[in-house]
């Protein structure tokens, strides 16, 4: 009777020490699914910011290189109606008969 008591004891033991064991695990699982779900989202998260900030990027470098094209545009059309001016200027002066000097 003794013995039997005895092993009954040992095995509620083990059982109740895989029970608690399994309850950890379970809770260890819950705990990190969790994180993960977390996880997940601020990827997902990131990955749109990501998306928004490269094609915002190659919006502001398709910007960039307008105005570069428009500065020198800009620029070219400027010093032909400098030299424009002058030759008007030099037709002015020539039939007032004035001298100048051009830079």
């Amino acid at each position: 009777m003794c013995l039997k008591s005895s092993i009954s004891s040992s095995v509620s033991s083990t059982s109740s020490s895989k029970s608690d064991s399994y309850y950890q695990l379970l809770e260890a699982f819950k705990e990190t699914h969790e994180e993960e779900n977390k996880l997940a989202l601020t990827n997902n998260r990131l990955k749109g910011l990501k998306n928004w900030l490269e094609t915002r990027v190659k919006s502001l470098e398709e910007e960039l290189d307008n105005s570069i094209n428009d500065f020198e545009n800009l620029e070219l059309f400027t010093k032909t109606l400098l030299v424009s001016i002058t030759q008007v200027l030099v037709k002015i002066a020539k039939s007032l008969k004035i001298k100048f000097f051009i830079l």
